[in-house]
């Protein structure tokens, strides 16, 4: 079974993927750096926050809700398929990313 993606996890991953710093997020959303690497490991964040933060970052709220490492994995079959797609295609990218990371630390 495919668990729920963790928003805190799949926000780090795209502030990441962005070179967004967490201060620099923070300063945005008018909170402390802290409170950002709070939300982070936060299992659920709220839509309006996480909508606040996509417009921040300029990619689409469900981003943060399509992200899941595990159909990474499961779906590179249909990377074809994804591509066009823009935040698919973001969602391919990071999951490439991911898999490289694991070989690395393996």
């Amino acid at each position: 079974m495919i668990k729920k993606p963790h928003l805190g996890r799949n926000l780090s991953r795209i502030r990441g993927y962005y070179g967004m710093k967490q201060t620099t997020l923070a300063k945005a959303l008018g909170i402390s750096q802290q409170a950002v690497s709070k939300m982070e490991q936060k299992n659920d964040i709220g839509d309006d926050l996480l909508l606040k933060i996509a417009k921040i970052l300029n990619v689409k709220l469900s981003l943060f809700k399509k992200l899941n490492p595990e159909l990474g994995v499961q779906n590179m079959n249909t990377i074809h398929d994804i591509e066009n797609n823009s935040d698919m295609g973001l969602i391919l990218q990071l999951m490439k990313r991911l898999l490289e990371n694991g070989k690395r630390n393996q």
